[in-house]
């Protein structure tokens, strides 16, 4: 879609932050960057949360989790040169995020690269990646997750095909209950909570299986060559 970038954002419930980020992108994108947003079609919120959307880009798909979600929307954007993941519960911070982010993929040959999110930094909860990568794997997110580890699957790949880098001049802040006293816990937490243990075994298997992370990290040091 001639973008440098498309920052997928699945959502549910949670207008507000829609038109929070929105805005927020709105004063600090400096890039051709692009948001896509993925409604729920049965989200009690949907018509306020594409309202809030104000035109950018919007899917409204059967429900899904975090995981199959951002799977779909990056289907959406298969040429696109780098591809973000920014959940709804986060807030861009720096000016010009988005360019620094890339250039410092750009300046490794490709890779992730992962702002300060005010949360942990040993693991991109919010990231930007090579498009080639996505291509390579087919998939942004490990498939058999529904919402946990995606972001840790991230770090294993970036760290053992040596192409993360974590950007601590750029935040990104999660507002999340766990770090955010004043943020409700409302039902789109709640209801990820129960995917915790099954998506832990699905990334233990992963990292054990023959065809498993050790297969995904060549194919992410292949494509990058």
């Amino acid at each position: 879609m001639g973008a440098d970038l498309a920052v997928l954002v699945p959502s549910r419930g949670r207008p507000a932050n829609v038109r929070r980020l929105v805005e927020a992108c709105a004063r600090t994108c400096r890039a051709a960057t692009i948001l896509h947003f993925g409604f729920d079609d049965d989200d009690p919120e949907l018509f306020a949360g594409l309202r809030e959307a104000d035109g950018h880009l919007v899917t409204v798909e059967d429900r899904m989790g975090l995981a199959p979600w951002t799977n779909h929307l990056a289907r959406l954007h298969g040429d696109a040169p780098y591809l973000a993941s920014i959940g709804d519960d986060m807030v861009p911070l720096t000016d010009g995020w988005d360019v620094r982010l890339i250039d410092a993929i750009a300046d490794m040959g490709g890779g992730f690269a992962y702002p300060d999110d005010k949360r942990r930094d040993d693991i991109p909860e919010a990231v930007v990646m090579s498009g080639e990568i996505v291509r390579a794997l087919g998939w942004m997110c490990l498939p058999a997750l529904s919402h946990w580890f995606i972001d840790t699957v991230w770090s294993d790949l970036g760290t053992q095909a040596g192409c993360i880098r974590y950007c601590p001049e750029v935040v990104i802040r999660h507002d999340n209950p766990a770090v955010a006293p004043h943020v409700p816990v409302d039902a789109t937490y709640t209801d990820a909570s129960g995917s915790f243990a099954a998506d832990m075994a699905a990334w233990q298997k992963w990292r054990l299986r023959r065809d498993g992370m050790r297969a995904d990290i060549e194919r992410v040091r292949e494509c990058l060559k």
